[in-house]
């Protein structure tokens, strides 16, 4: 028989050097200081999530003013502009009332100026200078008028 040489080997390290020169990756897990941690994480999460609304909500306000104030802009510009349109009509209304243009339309249409003038009243009512001034007939008639009403206002409560 033939005599079979083992393989060579190197030397196992023993245990004990093993465990000296590694350090342990495993610790014993407190329990408290685990929930402490996992809290610390949530409410800095939450703290940041917090921040990011807030931020949201101020830049949704912004946006908000902004669009009011845009339109307030716009209703300005509308109303200085209804504002003048206003004038210039009042301005043409004025000019198409005075005397001399109710004159010259009445020529363009073929109207003459008259040479007398003549009053009319309607009937019943007074003519006269005592219509303009208070006096005469008309004083009379309104004191009758008077005394007709008053016996119906004071029948009233």
């Amino acid at each position: 028989m033939t005599d079979v040489a083992a393989p060579l080997r190197a030397p196992r390290p023993t245990p004990a050097r093993r465990i000296e020169k590694r350090t342990r990756h495993l610790e014993v897990v407190d329990a408290a200081a685990r929930k402490r941690e996992r809290r610390a994480r949530i409410g800095v999460r939450l703290a940041i999530v917090g921040v990011v609304a807030a931020v949201l909500v101020v830049v949704g306000f912004r946006v908000i003013m902004t669009e009011g104030q845009l339109e307030l802009e716009r209703l300005d510009h509308k109303t200085a502009a209804e504002q003048q349109q206003y004038e210039r009509m009042l301005l043409l209304y004025s000019q198409r009332t005075a005397p001399q243009a109710i004159v010259a339309r009445a020529r363009g249409i073929g109207m003459v100026p008259a040479t007398t003038q003549r009053y009319l009243s309607a009937p019943g009512m007074p003519t006269g200078r005592a219509a303009n001034d208070g006096s005469g007939d008309v004083a009379a008639a309104r004191e009758r008028d008077w005394k007709k009403v008053k016996k119906h206002l004071d029948a009233q409560p």
